[in-house]
């Protein structure tokens, strides 16, 4: 499995055992931690969430009825990472065109693509 470096593979490792979880046994809920243990939008807030760790960085939104990314630590790539994340854990909508528009770092495009790759179970 592709990782950015040893810190995100640590932060991955800790989250799947917060979770009780083992590499394939929650497809959503492993590619959503895969992309919240990358580095800059890893948290020890994470912890405190029973859905997906990505929840750390959402609040609710009465306006739209929905979670919505809101976090200052963000950047717009990181941000999209969340949104992507959430996608591949309950189906939060997300339009890849605006993603990939955003998130040109190959580094970034690589977890991207390896958290599709394990909810898609490859």
């Amino acid at each position: 499995m592709y990782f950015v470096n040893e810190v995100h593979q640590e932060n991955y490792e800790r989250l799947m055992h917060r979770y009780r979880l083992t590499p394939g046994k929650d497809i959503q809920y492993e590619s959503s931690i895969y992309i919240a243990a990358y580095p800059e939008i890893y948290t020890e807030k994470m912890y405190e969430e029973d859905n997906s760790p990505l929840y750390a960085h959402m609040r609710w939104n009465e306006e739209k009825e929905m979670h919505i990314v809101s976090s200052p630590e963000l950047t717009g790539s990181t941000r999209r990472m969340v949104e992507v994340g959430l996608s591949l854990y309950n189906g939060y909508p997300v339009e890849l065109d605006d993603v990939f528009g955003s998130i040109t770092n190959m580094e970034l495009q690589d977890v991207v693509f390896q958290a599709m790759k394990i909810r898609a179970r490859r």
